[in-house]
């Protein structure tokens, strides 16, 4: 989660104290040694002096357990100076502590986007002012699972991920993860967006120059066209990332999270055991899931390092024939749920197509 620090240090006041030296007509030489001292950029040697404490309170991140608080978490107890928001929101409640809890005087909507501007001063004067966005606690995210997926991008057609709901609900604030794009970081968080039980969607993963990628939020499913017409049907919902960067490769590890950083569902997929041992973070990325149970050996057995030969197998996807889940069966979490479609048979927004490539 991105955030802006100000930091101010308490020896704001130390210049204060000098500053009442010189009124009681201090001799020239300790005013000199004041004004050397506090030119310098050492606080050790003004904390040993003064007994004070010139570092600020680190801010450690926000969870957001209620649509009606937020809570901010700090190295060290602080006092809230101010919290606003934009769009601005009436506060009802807040409460120091070295995590800071904000209470709204109204329940907020799942998955809403908001920017917190908080200044907390800690018990020596130090403060600290942090600008973090984050969204507001979504308790409706559907049930779903990863349906269909190209990895293969030429004009114009551009990489996606197909989701399938198993269940209506919300999505905002779900996450999206892809281990090549991301570093530990999302590459998609979802604004708020109703969606009905058995809906296809799209997350389109690049935008064109040719494509009309408005984001279909609301009951509207035909808003959005593709410069290759076959990728945004009209009665799917698509999404996009703005984006004309290379986010998913063939071999890589797939994962969105809910605001507990619990994995809804993921996929590991493989085209072979080099491409696979090429990257360290699908390793990490596998045991994260291996370790939520979201992804077992193909013999339905937990492991707590999947390998290459635990993924789903996308050697042979190209821009027409897409790794699609088998929607005739359960999910088992291995890659027995998936196949490679034939040519010309991918089918992003639709069912998928039961023709398998050998």
């Amino acid at each position: 989660m991105g955030f802006y620090i100000h930091r101010k240090s308490g020896c704001s006041g130390i210049k204060r104290d000098c500053r009442f030296f010189h009124y009681a007509s201090i001799n020239a030489g300790i005013l000199a040694f004041c004004f050397c001292l506090f030119s310098c950029t050492e606080d050790t040697a003004i904390n040993n002096l003064f007994g004070i404490s010139a570092e600020t309170p680190v801010y450690n991140g926000c969870k957001v357990p209620s649509g009606k608080q937020v809570n901010f978490d700090f190295s060290t107890d602080v006092h809230v100076r101010y919290a606003r928001f934009q769009p601005d929101i009436p506060v009802e409640q807040t409460l120091d502590g070295k995590t800071v809890s904000v209470f709204f005087a109204e329940e907020r909507a799942g998955g809403e986007k908001i920017i917190a501007d908080v200044l907390v001063e800690d018990s020596a004067g130090n403060t600290l002012n942090i600008l973090v966005p984050f969204r507001t606690r979504n308790e409706r995210i559907p049930k779903f699972v990863i349906n269909e997926i190209r990895f293969d991008y030429s004009k114009p057609r551009a990489e996606f991920i197909e989701l399938k709901t198993k269940s209506a609900g919300n999505f905002g604030a779900v996450k999206l993860f892809i281990a090549s794009a991301n570093a530990g970081s999302f590459v998609y968080e979802f604004p708020p967006v109703e969606a009905a039980e058995n809906e296809y969607i799209i997350l389109h993963l690049r935008t064109l120059a040719t494509d009309n990628g408005i984001d279909e939020t609301g009951s509207a499913l035909n808003l959005a066209v593709s410069g290759n017409t076959g990728d945004t049907p009209k009665d799917a919902r698509d999404l996009w990332i703005p984006s004309n960067q290379k986010l998913l490769h063939k071999t890589d590890v797939i994962y969105f999270v809910d605001q507990d950083d619990k994995i809804i569902d993921g996929i590991l997929c493989s085209e072979d055991e080099k491409a696979w041992g090429k990257n360290k973070a699908f390793d990490k990325a596998a045991e994260l899931l291996a370790a939520q149970g979201q992804w077992l050996s193909k013999d339905a057995i937990l492991i707590k390092s999947p390998s290459a030969a635990d993924a789903a197998v996308s050697n042979t996807t190209t821009l027409t024939r897409t790794l699609c889940r088998d929607e005739t069966k359960d999910d088992s979490n291995t890659l027995l749920d998936w196949y490679i479609c034939n040519t010309s048979k991918g089918s992003p927004g639709k069912r998928n197509s039961e023709d398998r490539y050998n």
